[in-house]
């Protein structure tokens, strides 16, 4: 249980999901498996965003809890990596086109105007905009390299985010409590959008995929709401890796 706590809280089980997740939708709409460079991108991306995100909010608001203090206690290791990482990725750009640097690029500056505005608390307003915003910046991430190579499609971009503020929006509503309506609405309106895409004849395997990431997480809001129950919910993200696994 230590080993499975400390991925959790090295995000890397949301890496793994984001990375399937991106794989899955690439290889569903353009029929071939993106270059490594791209997963590889993609998964450091999302393992800096939330490490420095970690630092962001020990430095803002403190160690609250046993995630921030591991980050804490490890601080200077993880600033180590995180800047090795960095490294890395510099060198990544260079292997891939021209698009792809000149869209990450824009999505970078965006994630910095989302961190300022978090800092400077323009999320504290409405319950929900920050798990919005945060929602729109995961499916950006994760669908940019298909939409790039002309593969990208509405119906399944909104299945994802509508997964992704489901997912934030029910650990927020568990934390800190919140607008229990709306995140009841969520749930009815997720699962109608995924049951539509099923019916109207979209990959169904994809589809299938989609609705158990949905199930997992509504499971977990009508039976079991609590905080320890995160990081399953964090694993549903990399259901994808059965497709991958089916598909090879």
């Amino acid at each position: 249980m230590r080993f499975f706590r400390t991925i959790h809280f090295l995000s890397l089980d949301v890496v793994l999901g984001a990375v399937s997740l991106h794989m899955m939708f690439y290889h569903a709409l353009l029929h071939v498996w993106p270059s490594w460079e791209y997963d590889a991108l993609l998964g450091i991306s999302v393992f800096l965003i939330y490490g420095i995100d970690r630092q962001i909010d020990n430095l803002t608001l403190g160690a609250s809890d046993e995630l921030h203090v591991f980050h804490a206690q490890n601080q200077r290791k993880l600033l180590s990596i995180l800047l090795a990482l960095s490294c890395v990725n510099v060198y990544l750009l260079y292997r891939v086109e021209l698009a792809v640097i000149r869209s990450g690029l824009v999505l970078i500056l965006i994630v910095g105007g989302y961190w300022l505005a978090w800092t400077n608390g323009f999320f504290t307003w409405i319950w929900g905009i920050k798990e919005i915003f945060t929602s729109l910046i995961y499916c950006a991430g994760v669908l940019l390299p298909t939409f790039l190579a002309g593969g990208f499609h509405f119906v399944w971009g909104m299945a994802l985010f509508l997964l992704a503020l489901l997912n934030l929006c029910l650990f927020t509503w568990i934390d800190v409590g919140g607008n229990r309506r709306f995140l009841q609405l969520l749930i009815w309106a997720s699962g109608a959008w995924l049951m539509l895409m099923c019916l109207s004849g979209f990959q169904l395997d994809v589809c299938v995929i989609l609705l158990l990431i949905w199930g997992i997480h509504t499971g977990i809001y009508y039976f079991s709401p609590r905080k320890h129950m995160r990081p399953w919910a964090e694993w549903a993200f990399a259901s994808p890796l059965i497709y991958i696994l089916c598909n090879l």
